[in-house]
């Protein structure tokens, strides 16, 4: 099957999507023929180890027919990602020439996305009227991460589709000692304070203070110098919780690996995600997790017992924070369910899956 992607990645090096795009598309590539140009013509030294990688650049633009053979007329395209302009473009050409496409909106179309702010909402609004909603009403089908991510953005933008998560390539090492006196916990992602629930997992650790403090509870949040740093740095400040709160520059490679191992509990109360790379891979190390419903894989760590869950609400966070302190010799077993859950994850395995619903369509 020949197939081309279009992304439009940026080189955030905490942004998800630029990490699980790539991988997921190396692991097709293995079982299809594949094309992969991204359209922002911007690139990370990792996505050149994809040999099927491509800028937009290289091509003189993203008109299909400036594609070499077959991909200048493919059995499918793909779109990675949602709300960029170019995507809609290229998709009016495909319906013209009888091309099916598939989009990966990533979270981009569940309610708590769709909202936030008024004056967001109203942008949206607007351009889901005007572009994007023929945009994926006339796709082949939808690809959404989770259930959960399915069931929130519902059946209005498209009838077809279907649920295969990102993947996570399996570590060569866990987590195997938990601490016996403290709970250290983690966060790692783009520090965007409404989005990841950073501003109630901050207002919970602030409440219950003293609590964590006597727990011997320490957190650890790393993210790039960029969105809401200063305003989460100013929080921790004005809130004198910085002797257990720590807020860390942006982290990857074996500095990453070292922080996971480390950690005893990694936190995610996100309002809204696709599916989130860094829960599952702090999974794949067997650090069991504090997450959200909003994580979208909350029902899938409540089943496999591998670790907690927690509305976004400050309350709610720092109970459960309490629970975890004072339970925290169910740590290593948990752990060991989280690896469990996450070996589910394998992007080879995903890629066939993938591979088998283009066969239906």
């Amino acid at each position: 099957m020949n197939i081309v992607y279009f992304s439009n990645l940026s080189t955030n090096i905490a942004a998800g999507l630029n990490w699980s795009v790539p991988a997921g598309i190396h692991a097709q590539s293995k079982i299809d023929n594949v094309l992969w140009v991204n359209l922002t013509e911007v690139e990370m030294p990792h996505w050149r180890e994809v040999a099927c990688f491509h800028n937009a650049s290289e091509f003189g633009g993203y008109d299909l027919d400036l594609l070499p053979e077959p991909f200048n007329s493919p059995d499918f395209v793909v779109f990675e990602g949602f709300y960029h302009p170019k995507d809609p473009k290229i998709a009016k050409l495909l319906r013209k020439r009888g091309i099916p496409y598939i989009i990966i909106p990533r979270g981009s179309l569940t309610r708590q996305a769709q909202h936030g702010s008024l004056r967001k909402h109203l942008k949206k609004m607007i351009a889901n009227l005007i572009i994007f909603k023929p945009y994926t009403r006339r796709a082949a089908a939808i690809q959404y991460l989770t259930e959960a991510e399915k069931n929130d953005s519902g059946s209005r933008w498209n009838d077809t589709s279907f649920v295969i998560p990102n993947g996570f390539n399996t570590p060569s090492v866990r987590k195997s000692a938990f601490s016996s006196d403290r709970v250290k916990a983690i966060f790692i992602g783009r520090l965007d304070y409404y989005h990841k629930g950073l501003d109630e997992l901050l207002r919970g650790c602030t409440l219950y203070q003293e609590d964590l403090r006597s727990g011997n509870f320490t957190l650890d949040i790393y993210g790039p110098a960029r969105y809401d740093f200063d305003k989460i740095k100013q929080y921790i400040n004005n809130n004198n919780i910085g002797d257990f709160v720590t807020l860390k520059g942006e982290i990857s490679g074996k500095d990453k690996e070292n922080a996971l191992l480390e950690a005893d509990l990694f936190i995610l109360t996100s309002r809204f995600e696709g599916h989130p790379m860094g829960l599952i891979e702090a999974l794949a190390y067997g650090v069991p997790v504090l997450v959200s419903p909003g994580s979208n894989m909350a029902t899938e760590i409540e089943n496999a017992d591998a670790g907690w869950v927690c509305k976004t609400e400050a309350h709610d966070i720092a109970d459960k924070l309490k629970l975890i302190i004072a339970s925290r010799h169910t740590l290593s077993s948990k752990g060991q369910s989280a690896a469990e859950l996450a070996s589910g994850y394998d992007w080879d395995v995903l890629a066939r899956r993938f591979h088998a619903e283009l066969s239906k369509i």
